[in-house]
Formats: structure tokens, C-alpha cells, sequence
């Protein structure tokens, strides 16, 4: 992941170059610049005046480097974070229906905000830090080196045993690292999966039941982070001890070197700060280790989200298929159940196809299946004789148009809900694929057409106004093969059956519907009705002759 923080060089080296000035300007000012004011006492007022002026200076200048340090820094963190999270958002969203199904999607909002911000603070600002105490130990060895290496001796051998003494204390920290991880990861999934059953948790008054169960989690997530916290404390504060421990004796050695007249007396304070500069880095080491090791199944999931398995499919349908074949189509959902079972059947185009079923008999997966959202099927779905799964996915969905039971809109305009942010439709084309859904009067009366702005998954529309705008979307795009799974459930009998047969008019098109209305004007006007039962279908015909023969539609209406 280091290649999200280089893979802008310039910005890099850039920021490697003022981390590297901004250091040694610091080693030098605290080190040797400002203990010169002590040397300096000596040669008077005169002498004292123009160091305090050279030290002003040299401030001043150092905290201008600072300043473009920190900005060099913050930018390259950012920019670190928002590719990660691009990556991430990508490769969700690239996942098939099914694989993104497999998760709970607050754990998706969670990857793409705590995790992430825990990401930056465990790994990209350890890789700052990690340069940051490289490079002041760096600095702190060559200034000793330079005045005086018998200090320099010492100083290792002091900054070694603080580093012992903190290692016994970064144990926990690790552990503790972990354990917070998992508990928020928790704690996020509870409180999404609230929001998302609110209705429901008021409906049937169980609102202490759910208040208790989130309160359990968000305690075990808080108790989690006081482990990490006191933890943390502990390693700090035995840290703190030794290295002021060190300090004292560096100082005490400074000043017998100073006697001896070996070093100035100055630099009995410069070597007091040469310490810290030394022990710092050692200390932070286990730290920063630890962090980074914390860091390592955080990096994992972030791989695992952004891998995408590569498409099956590379044929490009150049032409609208005119033939969709189902040859013992068999299908589960990962369970030992079978949803369909050696489902066989040919759809042609110009022809309207209903399939009717009870409840759970796979009506809404042959749909699934058609759509190309669960390639792990048996048996063969052919489009003119191209198996389904040798199909490039954008290819299969520019001729297929499909709208679902339940319809999702974004938080947007009514323009950008029915042209989908795809530029290239007019307000005309967009204003006719309304009408033709039905809400003609419906957009009329807005005050801002179609820059009336949609709220939260359409909250603000019936239920009916939000399947009529995604059955807008498809009509927009004059696909050849509609799909629709029971698109009508919402709508009242009336305008359901003016839309049906508004659709059914369509006659250069392959139109597949689920349903569950059995009204017989409606049926009278399909092709052909399938009856789907326990994965198979079981009859097909028109609607007279399925009323006749062994009267399947007469039982279904009757139950």
C-alpha cells in the first residue's frame, strides 16, 4: 500500500527534501544554534545581542520550513487517502451481485470511513513517522559525531535500554489494536442494520429489545478502545521515564565534559536535546512496528475489496439478440436447495412472455439469471447461440433493460434519476420516456420538473411514482429485451394495466414479465404465459388455453 504515498514523485520527493531540511534545521537550532547564547554570555551585551538577533532569524526561518513541511505532508496523506478509498469504491462496486451480496453493506461504509481513517493513522502516517525519527537519529548521530563522539557512545547505550523497557509494554497494544477493529466493525453493522429496520423496529413497539442489543455492542467497542488507550498510556509513560532518566545522566556527563573544557558549556543543553533526538526513534520503534503490524489485516480486507474477478466474458453482441435460450438451467444460492431445476425454454423477440408462479418459485432468479447477475448457473442461457457467460458485461446491459419490484433512486434530481448521469439525453427525451411511463401529469405539476430534487431512496414519491421512474429509465434507452419483475405492485389496478398495455404495444421487442396480477385482459394480450412451479416450468400457453386443458391459471386464481 506504500505506493498510494509515492505515486506522485514529484509531490514525494518534494516532501522528502523539506522533511529533510525542516530536521536538520531543527537538529542545529536546538542543538548547537540556541546553546551558543550560553557560550556567548561571555563576550558581553554586544555578543549576546547578536546571537539572540542570528537566533530570531534562524527561528523564523525554520518555522516558514515547518509550515511548508506540514502542508507538503497533508497533502500527500490526503491525496493517499482519497485514491485509496477510489480504489476501494471501485472494487465494490465492480464485484457481480452476488459476491456484493455476500456482505453487509454498513460493513462497506465502515471500510470506506473508520476503517480507512485507522488505515491512515496505522500505516500511512506510521510511513511519515517512520522517516520523521530515521532522519532526526540521522541528524542527532552526525552533531555528536562532530563534537564530541564519547557522548554519542552513551547516548546509544541509554537510548537501547529505554527501548528495552518500552518493548515489555507494546504487547497489549497490538492485541487491544485488533480487538477495537473487530468491535467497531460490529457496533457499525448494528447501527446501519437499525436505521434500516426503523419502520419496523416502531411498528412492533420492540424498541428496548434494540436498544439494548446496540447498547451491548457499543460498550464492548468502548471497552475495547479504554484497553487500547491505557495500554498506549502505559508504553508512553514508561517510555517518558526512561528517556528522562537519560536525559539527566547525558547532562551530567555533558557538564564533567564541560569541566574537562572538552565542550563548550552551551552544549550541556545541546546534548540534552541530542538525547531525546536519539532515544525518540529507538523508542517509537516498537510503536511504530506494532502499528504497522495492526495495520496488516486492514491492508488485507482492502485487497480483498479491491480485487475484482476478472469477467468470464469478452463477446461483444454487435447485433440486439433475437433469441435467448434456456437449455436445463439449474440454479441455488450457495445452499442445497434448488431454486430452478433443468429449466428449459425459448424466448424470441417481438413476443411477450408473462410468468406466473407462487411465491418463491424462482420467478424473480430467472430473472436474475437473464440479467447476467449470478453467472454460477448449470446448464447453458444462450443470446443467439452466445452463451451468456462469454458475454462482456456492458454488452449484456446495453440490450437488456430491467426494472425490479423495488426501485432505488439516488439522493438527486428527477433529471439525473431517469438519465442516470449519462449526458447524452435530452431534457425532451427524458421528458418523453416520462410520459410514456405514465407520470406525464405527475411532472407537470412539479414547480421544477425535472430538477425537482429526490430524497433519501425516494421518500419523498409513492411507491408507484418510483416504479413508473424505473420504468422511465429503461424506456429512455429504447433497450431491446425488457425485463420486469412484477414492476407494477405498487400501482393501483387501473393505471397498472394502462402501463401494461402501453408496454405490450412494443412490438420490436422481447418483453419478459413476472407478475402476479392475473387480470385477463392483461394475459390475453402476452404471446405466451409460462407457470413456473418448484423450478420448472410446468405449462405454457396462451391465456385461454391455460384457462382450458388441466385450468392451471383457474387453480392459481383460485389460491
Amino acid at each position: 500500500m506504500y505506493r498510494y504515498m509515492f505515486r506522485r514523485k514529484t509531490r514525494f520527493y518534494l516532501f522528502v527534501l523539506l522533511l529533510t531540511a525542516t530536521t536538520a534545521a531543527s537538529g542545529i537550532w536546538f542543538s548547537v544554534v540556541m546553546p551558543s547564547l550560553v557560550d556567548y554570555v561571555k563576550g558581553g551585551e554586544r555578543g549576546v545581542l547578536f546571537t539572540l538577533a542570528g537566533n530570531c532569524l534562524f527561528a523564523a526561518a525554520y518555522m516558514i520550513l515547518e509550515i511548508l513541511y506540514h502542508s507538503a505532508k497533508s497533502a500527500m496523506i490526503a491525496d493517499a487517502r482519497y485514491q485509496l478509498k477510489q480504489d476501494i469504491f471501485a472494487g465494490i462496486m465492480g464485484k457481480t451481485p452476488a459476491e456484493f451480496d455476500a456482505v453487509n453493506r454498513a460493513e462497506y461504509v465502515n471500510d470506506l470511513s473508520n476503517t480507512i481513517n485507522t488505515y491512515e493513522n496505522l500505516y500511512f502516517s506510521n510511513i511519515i513517522r517512520s522517516l520523521e525519527c530515521a532522519l532526526s537519529f540521522v541528524t542527532a548521530v552526525m552533531i555528536s559525531l562532530a563534537v564530541e563522539p564519547l557522548m554519542l557512545i552513551l547516548m546509544l547505550m541509554l537510548a537501547l535500554a529505554t527501548l528495552a523497557a518500552t518493548r515489555l509494554t507494546t504487547g497489549p497494544i497490538q492485541r487491544s489494536m485488533k480487538e477495537y477493529t473487530a468491535c467497531t466493525g460490529k457496533y457499525m453493522t448494528e447501527i446501519q442494520d437499525d436505521f434500516g429496520g426503523f419502520l419496523l423496529i416502531r411498528s412492533f413497539g420492540i424498541l428496548p429489545a434494540i436498544l439494548k442489543k446496540c447498547e451491548a455492542k457499543n460498550r464492548e467497542m468502548e471497552e475495547a478502545k479504554k484497553k487500547g488507550e491505557i495500554s498506549r498510556a502505559i508504553c508512553m509513560y514508561a517510555g517518558e521515564l526512561t528517556a528522562l532518566l537519560s536525559t539527566i545522566i547525558v547532562m551530567a556527563a555533558a557538564a564533567w565534559f564541560a569541566i574537562r573544557g572538552t565542550i563548550s558549556a552551551g552544549m550541556i543543553l545541546g546534548f540534552g536535546n541530542l538525547i531525546s533526538l536519539i532515544v525518540s526513534p529507538l523508542v517509537s520503534l516498537p510503536s511504530v512496528i506494532s502499528d504497522f503490524h495492526g495495520a496488516g489485516p486492514l491492508e488485507e480486507r482492502f485487497r480483498q475489496l479491491m480485487t475484482v474477478e476478472k469477467e468470464g466474458g469478452t463477446k461483444v453482441l454487435s447485433m440486439p439478440a433475437e433469441r435467448i435460450h434456456l437449455e436445463k438451467v439449474t440454479f441455488d444460492y450457495g445452499t442445497q436447495k434448488k431454486i430452478l431445476r433443468g429449466l428449459s425454454f425459448v424466448f424470441e423477440t417481438g413476443k411477450r412472455y408473462a410468468i406466473v408462479g407462487k411465491s418463491g418459485s424462482g420467478k424473480s432468479t430467472v430473472m436474475a439469471l437473464l440479467s447476467g447477475f449470478h453467472p454460477k448457473y448449470g446448464g447453458q442461457i444462450r443470446f443467439d447461440g452466445t452463451e451468456l457467460r462469454r458475454i462482456r458485461g456492458d454488452s449484456l446491459a446495453g440490450q437488456i433493460g430491467m426494472v425490479w419490484q423495488d426501485t432505488f433512486l439516488f439522493t438527486d434530481t428527477l433529471r439525473n434519476n431517469i438519465g442516470l448521469y449519462c449526458e447524452e439525453y435530452g431534457e425532451e427525451q427524458i421528458r418523453e420516456a416520462i410520459c410514456q411511463a405514465g407520470l406525464g401529469p405527475f411532472l407537470e405539476a412539479l414547480p421544477n420538473g425535472l430538477d425537482t430534487w429526490v430524497e433519501e431512496n425516494g421518500k419523498n414519491l409513492s411507491g408507484g411514482e418510483r416504479q413508473r421512474l424505473g420504468l422511465a429509465r429503461v424506456l429512455l434507452r429504447g433497450k431491446r429485451i425488457l425485463l420486469f419483475d412484477e414492476f407494477t405492485s405498487s400501482l393501483d389496478e387501473r393505471t397498472a394495466k394502462e402501463i401494461e398495455l402501453n408496454l405490450l404495444s412494443l412490438r420490436e421487442c422481447l418483453l419478459i414479465t413476472v407478475t402476479h396480477r392475473l387480470n385477463p385482459e392483461i394475459l390475453r394480450s402476452y404471446d405466451m404465459i409460462l407457470v413456473l412451479e418448484d423450478g420448472r416450468f410446468t405449462a405454457a400457453g396462451t391465456y385461454d388455453e391455460l384457462m382450458g386443458a388441466d385450468g392451471c391459471l383457474r387453480r392459481m386464481k383460485a389460491e
